[in-house]
């Protein structure tokens, strides 16, 4: 059975980077769907209450779930916006389901965007800011998110458990990263 596993919290919280080393470690025909991909390149849209992009997130997890893949899906996912689509994927996922809340303090997502390329301003992500924007699902499991990278892999690896790879077939799927 796939797994899901759900990454969430604010801006610069470590859940791009968490979500890819996730998707190494868990093996071949693991999908990383980030929702910043598809609500910012490919849809172009603004993170809006009944945004496109919801439907989008919703149905490629769905389909990367119906051909048997491990479906990490990460980002802020605004429970205002998101929440309801959430709640329902969690619902009706067959296999185990995993929910994270990467909870870094404004002050550390302030410093984290420091070295960013991109350019937003602290006011922005001031007004930005959610503090613990739970979706209140059961298992839903807050991680501190000062802890490094490799602690934080650690944590959630442990907190999934073991999980065999889901297309054992790896000839067919890249080794390193994306862009090989």
């Amino acid at each position: 059975m796939s797994h899901l596993v759900i990454i969430r919290g604010n801006s610069a919280a470590g859940k791009s980077t968490l979500a890819l080393d996730l998707q190494r470690a868990l093996g071949p025909g693991t999908a990383n769907v980030g929702q910043d991909h598809l609500r910012r390149v490919i849809l172009r849209e603004h993170d809006v209450p009944n945004g496109d992009n919801i439907d989008f997130v919703d149905q490629t997890v769905r389909y990367c779930a119906g051909i048997g893949y491990h479906v990490i899906l990460e980002g802020i996912l605004y429970s205002p916006h998101y929440g309801s689509m959430l709640r329902r994927l969690i619902a009706e996922h067959r296999g185990p389901t995993h929910v994270f809340y990467l909870d870094v303090p404004l002050e550390e997502t302030l410093r984290r965007h420091e070295g960013r390329p991109m350019t937003v301003t602290a006011e922005k992500l001031r007004e930005w800011y959610n503090p613990l924007d739970l979706l209140g699902v059961p298992g839903e499991i807050t991680v501190d998110g000062r802890y490094g990278v490799r602690e934080t892999l650690a944590f959630v690896l442990d907190r999934i458990g073991p999980v065999s790879p889901a297309r054992p077939d790896s000839a067919r799927f890249l080794d390193r990263t994306p862009h090989d």
